[in-house]
This record gives C-alpha cells, structure tokens and sequence, in this order.
C-alpha cells in the first residue's frame, strides 16, 4: 500500500458579495466586514446600480415627492440607505425628463457616473485596487464598464481572469424579465459561457456567473406568495460540466444559501440592499500537495466558507 501525506503549499482569501442596487450603506458595510476579516481579494458583482429614481420637485425652496413635503436631507440619507437615485428640480424640468426616454437614460448614467466615483474612491482606502474585482451584471447600463474602467478598477466581467493560481471566469448575464439591461435567453447565455469556460483548467477554476444555477438552494424566488425556482438550466449545465471548484452567483436576493453541483460548491450570498445591511461570503482557497510515494499531486480545495449579513464591526 501506497502511503501518501497532504501539505499545503498556500492558501488566500476572497470575500464576494452582490446586488447592492445602490445602496452606499450595503457597499460600505459590505466593505467593511471584508477587510475584518482580512480578505485577500474581493469580488464585488452587479447589479450595482439602483432600480428606482425619486424625482423631487423644488417649489421654493420647499420640496415634494408624488405631491408630500419630504426633508431632502432625510430623503438622501434614506436613498444611501436603501439605494435610489435622487433629482431635485422644477415640475417642469422633471416633466421633461419622464416623457423623454434618452433624457431619462442620461440621468442614470450621470447618477451612476457619480455613484462609481466615490465607490471607486472608498474601495481604493479601504483596499488597494488592484485586490478589488468589479463584474457588472444584469439590471447595470452597458455604460457602467466604461465609468468603472475610467476611475481605474478591475473589471472581469465577460473575461477570464488569472488570480495567483487560480482562474476566475466572469460572466454577468441574466434571464428576460422584460425590463433589464444584460438580459439574454438561456440559450444564448448556455453559449456564452461554454466559449469562455471551453479553455479553463477545471482543477482551479472559479465561476462567477450572476444567475444562480436551475433548481438549487441558491434560487428560491418568491412570486407571489409561493416560492419558485428562477435559475438558470444553462449556468445549471455549464457548472456540471466545468465542475469548477466553487460557483458564485447573485439576482435571487431572499436566496442566502450555499449548495453542491456535482462536487462543485455553488453559493448565493444574497443581498439586504433595501436594508442598507451587508450580505457577504468569504472563503480560502488552499492548495494542496499530496505525495503518493515519490509522486506529488496538487489539488485545489475551498475551505472556512463563511456568510456574513451582520457585524458588530461595521462603521458607516
């Protein structure tokens, strides 16, 4: 009998989290519990800005929303809070802006422009850049890549990127719901993928695809009042096939959970944006080297998974 022993030849430690939808409090805390915990890389993934703009009108020097005096300094507090967007102006002004598509589009991107910036800024104090990952996804503008790559970030999305040892393939798509950006059927989303997985190295392959995979712990929606499974068949099929050593997903936020595909570990952090809370996972990835004999053989595995919604240590 072969007698083998195990030893490890490194390790590091990434922290992921997702679908902030704006919300300030939700990246800051987010942030926060990351560097607590010492990660050594972090991915933050779409979507990243917000779904809703509140559209205030100044009669005065006095301001309404939907025709209710509101305090604006309250207002734009709640919105770091809960992630919208805010423009204060004239009825008229305002008017304008609904009934006009491309104007509308304008101020997202303005908004979001201006969001990124400062975002952009704390990540770099709080980390250094080059350990911060962005992969917009599904609900993000096509613009946002630009934004994120003027200020000097990371992007992977759509990508393959190599980290240490360790290979991380990115793809930020999500299913039609009839209303988003980055929304492309199963089919297309199927083919994608498989043209960026078809030359990665299974044995320290990282998947990063926002859709959760079909008919996992991962995608309990609730619609209505029952729950539903609305993941992906496509990031199903691709997981158990690429069999990466640990998948990380996104979009179906009351899905907090972890689950196997295969031998593949799929996770969902979830996300409290609403809330301003922070919904975060952290996990190392060691290299193993076993030795059977004189043979050595290295092996990739995940360790100390850990999810992390709330911390006594968060600072805002």
């Amino acid at each position: 009998m072969v007698k083998h022993h195990c030893r490890m030849v490194f390790k590091f430690k990434l922290g992921f989290f997702t679908d902030l939808h704006g919300s300030e409090y939700s990246f800051k805390r987010s942030l926060n519990i990351a560097k607590s915990k010492r990660v050594d890389f972090l991915i933050i993934s779409g979507g990243l800005i917000a779904k809703e703009i509140l559209f205030v009108e100044d009669i005065g020097g006095r301001y309404f929303l939907n025709g209710k005096k509101v305090n604006l300094n309250n207002l734009n507090e709640d919105a770091l809070r809960s992630g919208k967007y805010i423009v204060v102006d004239k009825k008229e002004v305002i008017e304008d802006i609904k009934s006009d598509k491309s104007k509308l589009e304008k101020i997202v991107i303005e908004k979001a422009s201006e969001q990124m910036s400062r975002w952009v800024k704390i990540a770099e104090e709080i980390f250094r850049l080059e350990k911060v990952f962005w992969s917009p996804a599904h609900g993000d503008i096509p613009q946002l890549d630009s934004i994120l790559k003027n200020y000097g970030s990371n992007l992977i999305n759509e990508n393959v990127i190599n980290l240490e040892e360790i290979q991380i393939v990115s793809l930020g798509f999500g299913s039609p719901i009839g209303n988003s950006y980055r929304e492309i059927p199963d089919s297309e989303l199927y083919i994608k993928g498989k043209s960026l997985l078809k030359d990665a190295d299974k044995e320290r392959l990282i998947m990063n695809f926002h859709m959760p995979p079909l008919n996992t712990k991962l995608d309990n929606a609730k619609v209505g009042l029952r729950k539903s499974h609305v993941g992906s068949k496509a990031v199903l099929d691709l997981i158990t096939e690429f069999q990466p050593i640990i998948s990380l997903h996104g979009h179906v936020h009351e899905s907090t959970s972890m689950d196997k595909v295969g031998e593949t570990i799929a996770i969902n952090p979830g996300s409290l944006y609403q809330l301003g809370d922070p919904s975060i996972v952290t996990f190392e990835v060691h290299k193993e080297l076993k030795s059977f004999g004189s043979v050595n053989v290295s092996k990739y595995v995940i360790k100390n998974i850990e999810f992390v919604s709330t911390n006594p240590l968060d600072v805002i």
